[in-house]
């Protein structure tokens, strides 16, 4: 079965949206995603997650472009807070 490819927004913190399955976001996407991050204070990445999303299986993030303040970045950091609160969202309630 093919793998599952979205388009995120990952913060820092380990907050996500999805921009997207079917192709990448546009630029105006991007700069609307960059600006509501720094309006929170935040900054982020642009990345790409491969794998179902819902499933317990893992899935393999890749940044793209970073968005925002890149001094306060820390992907290994980022992956390990998207990781629990995906975890999170996976428990039934």
């Amino acid at each position: 079965m093919p793998s599952e490819r979205r388009w995120i927004i990952l913060a820092q913190d380990g907050r996500h949206v999805t921009m997207g399955r079917a192709a990448p976001p546009s630029e105006a996407e991007i700069e609307a995603a960059a600006a509501a991050l720094a309006a929170q204070g935040l900054a982020g990445w642009l990345a790409t997650l491969d794998g179902n999303y819902w499933s317990r299986r893992r899935v393999a993030l890749a940044p793209v472009q970073m968005l925002g303040d890149g001094a306060t970045l820390d992907w290994s950091a980022a992956i390990t807070a998207f990781e629990a609160a995906r975890q999170r969202a996976l428990r039934p309630l």
